[in-house]
């Protein structure tokens, strides 16, 4: 490993896991708060990241996506991580296209350009030498963690009000996130990947897709995880910035569960 090694993760809404918003769903949702939010989740989805990135800060500029996490290994002199990213992303502007056009008198949606901030719990980071105090991941028997990265996030303090206030969401938003460490194991150069079920996770090394989880397919019920894991509204979201949970971070209160660990050999694309 005498070059650079690019890391990163990106995750985003995925349309396509989500419920078709037509007339009659959107009739529907004037009793139902899950169709509301549904509507929500489709209105700020996002585009599918690349399969290639330019670079980490270029994609960033546009803004569409829910968090990005990112860092450097160099491994001489020594080893060490830098240009480490973590950020909670934005939910987009509310795309109205994705909506039937004739539904804008049943459900009038303003116009509102703004990307919102989302927001990362302190947890959030880069080690080296070790996994994640948070991670989820499990290492190969005699695997050398050589860095790992975690970031537990969750939209922003606006997009919650709207929830709640709006579309009377009975919870406040949950709490999400995503992982990766870089292992080496008897077989070569691993990178364990990780996320919560919700939403859509990629994972690059040197700007190149080398693993993708889509999220679970969201079902209009008050019991659906994505809709339902959340603070309870009767009381304040607590700040992010107090977050002080431990141990892994499936378990973490308010937060989704773990997605299905994908470990991807690199020996053929790090030398």
């Amino acid at each position: 490993m005498a070059a650079p090694i690019e890391l990163a993760s990106i995750s985003w809404i995925d349309e396509k896991s989500v419920p078709k918003v037509g007339f009659w769903f959107v009739a529907g949702a004037l009793t139902s708060w899950p169709r509301r939010v549904i509507m929500g989740l489709v209105g700020t989805s996002n585009p599918e990241p690349p399969i290639k990135l330019s670079s980490v800060a270029g994609f960033a500029k546009g803004q569409e996506y829910r968090a990005l996490l990112a860092c450097t290994l160099t491994s001489r002199p020594t080893r060490k991580i830098s240009e480490v990213v973590v950020d909670p992303g934005y939910t987009p502007p509310f795309d109205k296209s994705k909506l039937d056009t004739r539904l804008r008198n049943v459900a009038p949606i303003p116009d509102d350009p703004v990307f919102y901030a989302g927001e990362s719990s302190p947890v959030s980071g880069a080690v080296i030498g070790k996994l994640h105090p948070c991670s989820t991941l499990v290492v190969p028997r005699g695997g050398e963690v050589i860095v790992s990265a975690l970031i537990k996030f969750r939209a922003g303090k606006h997009t919650d009000n709207v929830g709640i206030q709006e579309a009377k969401s009975p919870v406040h938003v949950p709490w999400v996130w995503c992982e990766y460490a870089l292992v080496a194991a008897q077989s070569g150069l691993l990178l364990l990947c990780n996320g919560s079920v919700f939403p859509s996770h990629a994972w690059y090394v040197n700007r190149e897709q080398v693993a993708k989880a889509m999220q679970m397919r969201v079902t209009v019920s008050e019991h659906d995880p994505a809709l339902s894991i959340g603070q309870p509204a009767a009381h304040g979201a607590a700040p992010a910035l107090a977050d002080k949970s431990t141990g892994s971070v499936s378990g973490h209160q308010y937060a989704l569960d773990a997605g299905k660990q994908t470990n991807v050999d690199l020996t053929s694309l790090v030398k």
